[in-house]
């Protein structure tokens, strides 16, 4: 029995005064700060509140990336499944994430090192690998162009990223490359650097494959 001057309190239930903000003011700030780098107490003084007080609505750091996550996924407008052909459908899908990546800053970086990061888009998922078996992919092959196509926009965007990206001295990645690039390097610094790089033409080169051969995983 517990005694009277010390009352139960209740598992699972957070203590004190309800918030005086919500769970998308959270997310809000998270974002605006960036998904790969935000911290709770720079969120907290964001929204202008203690750092506990965010811990009201997020047991964890983990669980409000999980939230932005969320939130990212259900503001895109992903690919028709009813594309003309199976190369529209993946140029779609090369377009939205490139998109969603532009839109969200460090989201690309999330995307690879985040464990379930990829699980608010199951959905969405299944729909394309099902429009994709209609063109005559398997699962197996459908899933393969997919996450090939996937990678390939997310790691280009984390490299563009850190070109545009400005450091402590107030350069971009792409100021401080061509300051120090020499005439005879085989990789000489392009304004295209800081926009797409070569994601145009390694979209052609991987549809290309897929017209050719289409691998089982």
């Amino acid at each position: 029995m517990s005694s009277p001057h010390h009352p139960v309190r209740r598992v699972g239930r957070k203590t004190g005064p309800k918030p005086s903000f919500s769970v998308e003011d959270v997310v809000d700030a998270a974002l605006e700060i960036g998904i790969a780098r935000f911290t709770l107490a720079e969120v907290a003084k964001q929204i202008g509140v203690s750092t506990s007080a965010v811990y009201r609505v997020f047991d964890s750091r983990d669980d409000l990336v999980d939230a932005c996550l969320a939130r990212g996924a259900a503001s895109v407008e992903w690919p028709d499944a009813a594309a003309g052909s199976w190369q529209e459908l993946l140029r779609q899908w090369a377009e939205t994430t490139w998109m969603v990546c532009e839109r969200y800053q460090g989201l690309d970086q999330v995307l690879f090192t985040f464990p379930g990061a990829f699980r608010h888009i199951q959905g969405i998922a299944r729909t394309l690998v099902d429009a994709l078996h209609e063109f005559g992919f398997t699962e197996s092959q459908a899933l393969f162009a997919l996450d090939f196509i996937g990678d390939t926009v997310i790691s280009t965007h984390i490299s563009i990223s850190t070109m545009r990206g400005t450091g402590e001295d107030g350069r971009t990645g792409f100021e401080k490359l061509v300051e120090v690039a020499q005439k005879d390097d085989a990789f000489k610094p392009q304004e295209s650097w800081i926009g797409r790089g070569f994601l145009d033409s390694k979209l052609d080169f991987i549809i290309a494959g897929l017209e050719g051969r289409r691998p089982e995983v």
